[in-house]
């Protein structure tokens, strides 16, 4: 079953999307990325089991296979496009998902601890 998100919620997963996706970019992240992307996902109110779930089922299976390309996305996923492909898609994890999502684990490391650190102050 594809996402059903009132205009609210989907107003509240864009920031979310956007965020997680940059995770998947063929790009190293600084230090000052993973507290911007941190920030992000605090201000949008989710619960880290929420964010991570939202990455698993959502993000990860829509931009997971561009990790596997030769050429990967460098600049950011678009918007409307991310947006568009986690709509079109029954929410719920994916093979390329799960692969991708131990290539980007020790990402994914670092921003939790971005998470926390920032969740502490």
């Amino acid at each position: 079953m594809t996402l059903s998100l009132t205009p609210a919620e989907l107003a509240r997963r864009r920031p979310i999307w956007t965020a997680l996706s940059a995770l998947f970019l063929d790009t190293e992240l600084e230090e000052a990325d993973y507290r911007h992307l941190a920030r992000v996902l605090r201000d949008s109110g989710c619960s880290p089991d929420e964010w991570r779930t939202i990455l698993r089922d959502e993000v990860a299976p829509v931009v997971g296979g561009h990790l596997l390309g030769t050429a990967g996305e460098w600049a950011g996923f678009d918007g409307t496009w991310l947006e568009t492909a986690v709509l079109a898609r029954p929410a719920r994890p994916t093979l390329t998902g799960r692969w991708a999502l131990r290539l980007i684990a020790p990402d994914l490391r670092r921003l939790e601890r971005a998470y926390a650190a920032l969740t502490r102050s």
